[in-house]
């Protein structure tokens, strides 16, 4: 077995644990108990957005020293590898864009907010789109790898500069982890989001390397891509769709505020244009955190609701945390796009025609 099929088949097997590892992030994992804006529970999109956004920024890394090395050694090989990086980081910022929009939409009121974050990624992915439209637009064989090298290292000024946007300008809406200190020092936090860093990072290297040298991928290795990320899908479409089932029966409502003991707690919340309180019959002690009742912000379903008195309430994970995990799923298949789909790309016209 070649080396490039072994990636193939750990790749398969990374996709698949990466699928398990993100549906128990959003269905167990912790998140916040109290936050500024927006439903708590939105925070599990931590374990799913950031590894993503974080790691974009690596891939423009690779893109960026393999495009220094291509004009130092003119090897085409080290260009194939400014494409393949690109490629890859470009998909990744696409997901990162979508998924932090459907986060900003729960957390901020709007899916776009002009926070200095969103734009900072917002101008690295049309930066690097350039990328692709000038490769292409290039028709001299010769010409176009230098070019586009140099393109990529000129781009690479938007990732410091994407990076520190929200810890340099004046006021941002974006969470920080000194915000989240707390949260963030939690072990299983630590060990869920460290884990998925590293799933993601070790998919986006095997991605590149794979499609670099993707013409020496077996049928059996490509067979078994197929079917990983297949399965892959199906897990996550299968927890979306678990997750989507909970908002059916009972009264679907947001907390504003909480009155009373956890004993005998009453709820603000909306109903249609109004507020109203809502009773509880059941003890709401499970959702004590440092003395505090752990409600206001979360989407609540009230269940047995009589009047204005409920017999008990189940909290539900926020719409944008299911849109971005079915999201993720087109993500995954995005990637499995650009490793087994055997049309021409934009840009790498000449790859094709050699291979």
């Amino acid at each position: 077995m070649t080396n490039i099929n072994k990636y193939g088949y750990i790749l398969a097997i990374i996709f698949i644990i990466d699928a398990i590892i993100s549906s128990y992030a959003v269905l167990k994992a912790p998140y916040p108990a109290f936050v500024n804006l927006g439903s708590p529970a939105a925070y599990l999109n931590i374990y799913i957005h950031v590894p993503v956004a974080m790691n974009s920024y690596v891939l423009y890394t690779g893109a960026f020293i393999a495009a220094i090395l291509y004009l130092a050694k003119r090897e085409e090989r080290y260009d194939k590898y400014v494409y393949a990086f690109t490629l890859v980081a470009t998909l990744y910022a696409a997901y990162t864009l979508v998924s932090g929009s459907m986060w900003a939409h729960e957390s901020w009121g709007s899916y776009w907010n002009w926070d200095p974050r969103e734009t900072g990624v917002l101008l690295l992915f049309l930066s690097y789109l350039v990328y692709f439209a000038l490769r292409s637009s290039i028709v001299d064989p010769d010409r176009k790898p230098v070019v586009s090298s140099t393109y990529a290292i000129a781009a690479y000024a938007m990732v410091p500069i994407s990076y520190a946007a929200p810890r340099i300008a004046s006021s941002s809406l974006h969470p920080t982890m000194t915000l989240l200190q707390g949260f963030m020092e939690q072990l299983e936090v630590r060990a869920i989001l460290y884990t998925k860093i590293i799933l993601v990072l070790l998919i986006g290297l095997l991605a590149v390397k794979l499609y670099v040298d993707k013409e020496h991928l077996s049928q059996n290795s490509k067979r078994a891509l197929k079917i990983a990320i297949l399965i892959s899908i199906i897990i996550i479409i299968a927890v979306a769709s678990y997750l989507s089932s909970q908002y059916a029966g009972g009264k679907i409502t947001r907390v504003y505020a909480v009155f009373g003991s956890p004993l005998s707690a009453k709820l603000l919340v909306r109903e249609g244009n109004s507020f109203v309180n809502i009773s509880v019959a059941e003890k709401l002690t499970k959702y004590v955190v440092a003395g505090r009742i752990a409600l206001v912000g979360h989407i609540i379903k009230l269940i047995g609701l009589h009047g204005n008195r409920a017999e008990k309430i189940e909290i539900l994970i926020p719409s944008c945390v299911i849109l971005d995990f079915i999201f993720y799923a087109l993500f995954i298949s995005g990637l499995g796009y650009i490793l087994l789909h055997k049309k021409k790309i934009v840009g790498e016209e000449e790859y094709e025609e050699q291979g």
